[in-house]
């Protein structure tokens, strides 16, 4: 029968006498699916104590029932079912889940290793054999849902992103100068939303921009952008720019927010923003014709504002000219930024410190060319952060 109010185990069960208070937060929401009681009170008590809310179905039916009902994060299945088995489960919920991004972990105590990986072509994420490991367990459960948020938020961004770009259609009507102002309005009103989500203090996406304008317009002068930077490409650099990071919206808290140096996985995490805000773009930018220059100079932006000039960034390695000339020159602004704002694990470079480390602490990171042009206005870039209250 299905539970969707979970009841405190029996005083005879190993696990505890009552069910444990959750932590503050909410981790995620589980449906545990199984027709024993043991197993069940068992992934009940274990993902409670992790901030999870618990429902429990004995049954397929009921099942579907509950996951067509309830947005679910984590679906965990046993095979072996009453009313309706396992695999058919999978399908039907796979067509009506309320969650397009229901996690699915199989479980199962019968079939063998080439039974069960055939789980995951029909729909499943991942599996665990019974009897299992609870810690294994719990760090599988913590990466699907992981993913699963980050994928919620990722389209939560593309509706705002495509929205946004709704608005600027219908405002055909204004003038050409009314329309650019109010790109750049909704630009870094969804850029805020990310930030917001950070530990990041003053207003870096406002720097962003002024910085942006200042390097293009010296870059401008030089013979080597001279065509290449016209006044409507800087224009669009600098209304751009507040997008680099867009991507960090499917990031999780902790490793967004972590007040230390990153692990490898968590900095290998982090790295992932980059593609994510590209791809996010991206998507906008193919349902939509309008502004499809500008979506496509930021979604360059997103992607490759950490690529080096030679060729050691990431995420594509690019090198040289290969990397979009916009996500050049929103690097040296975003680097100049990031030594010079104090974090809780470092203090905040001077200016002629970050100077130095840009010019000469950096070899084979920035376009040559720009960072011609940057020696030449860098102390524009010390008035701006000045002014804008770094």
């Amino acid at each position: 029968m299905l539970a969707l109010s979970p009841t405190p185990a029996p005083t005879s069960e190993p696990m505890a006498v009552d069910t444990p208070t959750p932590p503050p937060g909410h981790t995620g929401a589980m449906l545990v699916v199984d027709d024993e009681p043991a197993v069940r009170t068992v992934l009940r008590h274990t993902f409670h104590r992790l901030g999870y809310t618990v429902d429990e179905a004995d049954n397929g039916v009921d099942a579907v029932t509950a996951a067509t009902v309830r947005a679910y994060d984590v679906l965990m299945l046993d095979l072996d079912l009453p009313r309706l088995s396992g695999e058919e489960v999978l399908r039907r919920v796979r067509r009506v889940s309320a969650a397009p991004h229901l996690k699915v972990i199989v479980l199962s105590g019968h079939g063998d290793a080439d039974h069960l990986s055939g789980m995951l072509f029909a729909g499943a994420d991942d599996f665990v054999t019974k009897p299992f490991s609870l810690p294994q367990l719990r760090a599988r459960v913590s990466a699907a849902v992981r993913l699963k948020q980050a994928q919620d938020r990722t389209d939560a961004l593309t509706r705002r992103v495509a929205t946004a770009n709704v608005e600027l259609e219908q405002a055909l009507s204004a003038t050409g100068q009314e329309l650019l102002d109010a790109r750049g309005a909704l630009v870094l009103a969804l850029a805020k939303l990310v930030e917001a989500r950070s530990n990041e203090t003053g207003p870096h996406l406002i720097r962003l921009q002024r910085y942006s304008r200042v390097l293009t317009e010296a870059a401008a002068e030089l013979p080597n952008y001279l065509d290449r930077l016209t006044p409507e490409v800087r224009r669009a650099i600098e209304q751009a720019a507040p997008l680099h990071d867009i991507g960090k919206v499917a990031v999780p808290d902790a490793v967004l927010n972590k007040p230390g140096k990153l692990t490898a996985d968590e900095f290998a995490e982090m790295r992932k923003h980059a593609a994510a805000g590209a791809d996010t773009l991206a998507q906008v930018r193919a349902a939509s014709g309008f502004a499809s220059a500008f979506l496509a100079t930021a979604e360059e932006i997103a992607r490759h504002h950490h690529e080096k000039w030679n060729g050691t960034g990431y995420p594509d390695r690019l090198s040289g000219e290969a990397i979009p000339l916009a996500a050049r020159v929103v690097a040296v602004a975003d680097v100049y930024d990031a030594l010079r704002s104090p974090r809780v694990y470092k203090r905040g470079f001077t200016h002629d410190e970050a100077v130095e480390v840009i010019l000469s602490g950096s070899p084979g990171h920035f376009d040559p060319g720009l960072l011609a042009a940057f020696a030449l206005v860098h102390r524009r870039f010390a008035a701006v952060y000045d002014e804008m209250g770094g």
